[in-house]
């Protein structure tokens, strides 16, 4: 009887062990559920270093939520320029572990410094999110670069204002940031911001040359701008500190075409009149103005229209009506043309 009891309280245990199991999600291999993988590892270098930034990740590789991370492994490997293998594998060393230890939080970056790295060596960085044991995620993407103290700002910058755009101007730096003496060529990148804005913007590639025409026609309140040097070395463009800003006020294109060659026509539903197109940059359309027999003057189009025609639709009174247009362009504020010459024609 004692035997009997025992294997049906075994059986019991077994069947309520299962039934509690088919509640459950399967049981997960230990690193199955690794972190997603870093794609955005970035650099810049800085005057006692490089500056290595990423964003944290907020997912699995599978797409799960990831809970907890505990920390980054930063992996580096480091060979003179003279004799650094390109293509071959990275050999790194024992990684730098960055800790973390907490659930990651949307939009946060990791940021940091090595100040060790040397001028005349060849650098190269990936970095590994660590969940726990066995919990850890591939390689991030690779970064590599030569190390050299970048070039001090360009000097004197200046800025002179025409219709046509913004004329700068400035000197090269004559030292690196570690003091060395810079006799070599550079490169200048050249950022710009519109007083509506609050991010600069780089204004197009680079220059070798020590000024540069910006041609800009929008006529913003002030626009302000600042340079950069770039040194080449081996591989790697070095971008230095940028020079202290300069503001102006742009002026833009204040005096653009007006249309010409005006033709009117009486057709059976309006009145049609056409124009030539004014060939100059910027220019995205035209507006049609009316004046009636009482002398009253409507703008007939609420936005520019990109055509070189116009049909007034409008029910009109007999008697004679005047009719002209305007260019626009696309500066902010839009500048406009003078009036065109006018055509007239009498309603019956």
């Amino acid at each position: 009887m004692k035997k009997t009891i025992l294997i049906f309280s075994v059986c019991l245990i077994i069947s309520i062990l299962f039934q509690a199991c088919g509640r459950k999600r399967a049981p997960v291999p230990p690193g199955t559920l690794r972190p997603e993988r870093i794609k955005d590892l970035s650099y810049k270098i800085v005057k006692d270093g490089a500056i290595l930034k990423w964003s944290v990740p907020r997912r699995n590789h599978d797409g799960s939520p990831l809970s907890r991370i505990k920390e980054f492994q930063l992996f580096k490997a480091e060979s003179p320029v003279d004799s650094a293998c390109l293509e071959c594998p990275p050999e790194y060393g024992e990684p730098i572990i960055i800790k973390y230890d907490k659930k990651p939080e949307p939009g946060q970056k990791i940021v940091y410094e090595d100040t060790t790295v040397r001028k005349g060596f060849y650098y190269t960085y990936q970095v590994k999110t660590v969940k726990g044991l066995f919990n850890t995620s591939d390689f991030s993407n690779k970064i590599s670069f030569a190390w050299h103290s970048p070039p001090k700002a360009p000097v004197n910058l200046s800025a002179k204002v025409f219709e046509e755009g913004v004329e700068l101007n400035w000197l090269a730096p004559s030292a690196f940031e570690d003091g060395e003496p810079l006799n070599q060529a550079l490169s200048y990148k050249i950022y710009r911001r519109f007083g509506d804005e609050d991010e600069w913007q780089s204004v197009s590639g680079t220059t070798q040359r020590t000024h540069f025409f910006d041609k800009i026609r929008r006529t913003y309140r002030t626009v302000s701008y600042k340079v950069a040097a770039i040194f080449h070395y081996f591989d790697t463009d070095i971008e230095g500190t940028t020079s202290p800003p300069v503001t102006v006020k742009a002026r833009g294109l204040q005096n653009i075409p007006a249309p010409t060659n005006i033709s009117i026509s009486k057709l059976k539903d309006g009145v049609r009149i056409t124009w030539s197109e004014v060939r100059r940059p910027g220019i995205v359309g035209y507006y049609v103005f009316r004046k009636d027999p009482t002398g009253i003057v409507v703008q007939l189009n609420a936005s520019p229209i990109a055509t070189t025609s116009f049909i007034d639709r409008t029910l009109l009174e007999p008697g004679r009506y005047t009719y002209w247009i305007i260019s626009i362009d696309d500066s902010y504020p839009p500048n406009r043309s003078k009036p065109s010459k006018t055509v007239s024609i009498a309603i019956k």
